[in-house]
């Protein structure tokens, strides 16, 4: 083995360190690594999955395994390593999330961790619908994934498998405003703030009555911008006390809300129902907060967070692009998202290490643009998985590369080197001139 592959390899040993299991043991046990044919470790087989789910081709996934000097196996046996994988993936994807970087002294008082919960729609090209959705619990002022699970297409967003512990805050949009999630947060001794629509919670107000919401905030004067009122969720044999907050959004939002439930409406071939005009006009919360330390205007503004992991989905995908996915054969597609979410795991690894809590607290500096941040470290961790010198050193000699370089037989021939082919012969067996051209 060369100096230099010898120095690539430790830097991929010093970025696998992070991932706290053995994995040579785990591969075994999972059925990954088999037999030590062509690949000798399970840290091998790692970097040799997550070239193919880089570059999404087997042809040069097997090219860089030859230039890291990991294996030298047909693409065929490649794709049947990764088709192997998909438990110990699974596996390695919990063991990355039980590593996260500790959350620093939180300043929220009596919160414990801040959650942002949210789901994301993942298909394969060509694909007519849902295939995947990744479940992401995020904490946006660390950087750092809660918990990340991914699902089939069947299983919607919840609230169940997002690790919330006891003091936790968890801010989720409408999705999660039925009373199945929220009784998941309040019997997790955690507190919320989720937005509601006008008919998806039957609430109650504190003597037992029917709360109408479209009501109550037709009675809310236009002078006044927020209220609140105390109520407990129709459905909540314990009929604990939740806190109804009512925000006014700028006119401008509420007009591009309207517009937008006029357009559904439409392809329905139906008029909005005036309560969904009504409240497009608010932002209406549920939450359990105490209120002598969490007065409305605060919630309001907290729950503009919430976007953070919107916009951590599209680093994500554009980044790792999530959704070019193989086409052909469709189980492979599933092993080599676990892939990406397993480079997005160890880029996060490395974004915890920077001093993000100093970051959002200076009030003399500005803070870092994340999406740069997060690009740089993307970068990084794509170069230790499959460093560039290796093309250099291929490139002067191309003779371990022409195996996985030629054209299958069973396919149709390349023309152009079969026309070679066919003059070679006939200029070896007769002798043919050649006319001036002058």
């Amino acid at each position: 083995m060369s100096k230099a592959i010898r120095v690539l390899r430790k830097d991929w040993q010093q970025l696998v360190e992070v991932i706290a299991d053995d994995l040579d043991k785990s591969a075994k046990e999972h059925q990954a690594l088999r037999r030590r044919r062509g690949i000798k470790s399970g840290a091998d087989l790692l970097r040799l999955i997550l070239l193919y789910a880089i570059v999404l081709s087997l042809r040069q996934a097997a090219i860089w395994a030859v230039g890291l000097q990991l294996c030298d196996i047909s693409r065929q046996a490649i794709e049947k390593r990764v088709l192997n994988s998909t438990a110990w993936l699974r596996h390695l994807v919990a063991v990355l999330l039980n590593a996260v970087v500790p959350v620093p002294v939180c300043l929220l008082g009596t919160v414990k961790r801040l959650l942002l919960r949210d789901g994301s729609v993942i298909s394969r090209p060509g694909s007519p619908g849902t295939e995947w959705r990744l479940h992401l619990s995020w904490q946006p002022f660390t950087l750092q994934p809660a918990e990340l699970t991914m699902s089939d297409a069947h299983t919607g967003e919840g609230l169940g498998d997002a690790g919330i512990q006891p003091g936790d805050l968890v801010l989720a949009d409408r999705a999660y405003g039925i009373w199945r999630e929220i009784r998941v947060v309040l019997d997790a001794l955690a507190y919320l703030v989720i937005r509601l629509t006008w008919s998806n919670l039957p609430l109650c107000t504190l003597d037992g009555q029917p709360f109408d919401l479209p009501t109550w905030l037709r009675s809310i004067p236009e002078s006044q911008q927020m209220t609140e009122v105390l109520v407990y969720a129709a459905d909540d044999p314990q009929r604990r006390p939740l806190r109804l907050v009512a925000g006014r959004v700028p006119p401008e939002k509420a007009k591009e809300t309207r517009d937008a439930a006029y357009r559904r409406a439409r392809k329905k071939k139906r008029s909005p129902h005036p309560n969904t005009l009504l409240v497009a006009g608010f932002c209406v919360l549920l939450t359990n907060l105490p209120a002598h330390t969490w007065p409305i205007w605060t919630i309001l503004a907290w729950y503009r967070v919430r976007w953070q992991v919107e916009w951590c989905f599209r680093r994500w995908k554009s980044l790792c692009h999530l959704d070019q996915l193989p086409a052909y054969p469709a189980p492979i597609a599933e092993p080599v998202l676990l892939a990406k979410i397993i480079i997005i795991l160890l880029m996060q690894q490395h974004l915890g290490t920077l001093p993000w809590a100093s970051w959002w607290t200076d009030s003399h500096e500005p803070a870092p643009v994340v999406s740069t941040v997060v690009q740089l470290a993307y970068a990084r961790i794509c170069d230790l998985i499959r460093p560039t010198d290796v093309i250099d050193r291929l490139l002067q000699n191309p003779a371990p590369l022409l195996r996985h370089l030629r054209s299958s037989r069973r396919k149709r021939p390349l023309q152009l080197t079969a026309a070679l082919q066919q003059l070679s012969s006939l200029f070896d067996s007769t002798p043919i001139s050649i006319p001036s051209l002058c």
